[in-house]
């Protein structure tokens, strides 16, 4: 005997927040390790690729830096090549805190995750994916 399945379809105030289990999603992508914190910075996350095959150990996530560094956005920073992060910023998606070496930036994300979580997934998959090339 088979059973019919049926959808239940969830308003969008009782839908899950895309990042309501971020963590659990950001360690699940391939080859990414979190850092220890700080002694000072004891709610700051940090989230890097360690991959051996392709020789890659790059820091590209960043979390809690809102509070230490009094800047404004969210909680969320990444490091992006400096020619994207100019593309985010005009796109009003990020702002940058920090030059980094090599050409890069660390920037917070200035969306807000439960509004627009589409768009702050797309910008830590991109960090992810600049940090795997």
């Amino acid at each position: 005997m088979t059973r019919k399945r049926t959808t239940q379809k969830l308003s969008p105030s009782e839908s899950p927040s895309l990042l309501d289990n971020f963590y659990e999603w950001v360690l699940s992508l391939p080859w990414v390790v979190e850092h220890p914190y700080s002694l000072g910075t004891p709610r700051v996350r940090s989230f890097a690729v360690d991959c051996a095959p392709l020789a890659r150990r790059r820091l590209w996530l960043v979390t809690g830096l809102a509070q230490h560094l009094q800047v404004s956005g969210s909680d969320l920073a990444v490091i992006l090549p400096f020619e994207a992060a100019c593309i985010a910023e005009d796109a009003e998606l990020g702002r940058p805190i920090a030059p980094m070496p090599a050409r890069h930036v660390l920037m917070t994300i200035c969306v807000d995750d439960a509004e627009r979580p589409r768009e702050v997934e797309a910008i830590v998959l991109s960090a992810y994916s600049f940090a795997m090339c």
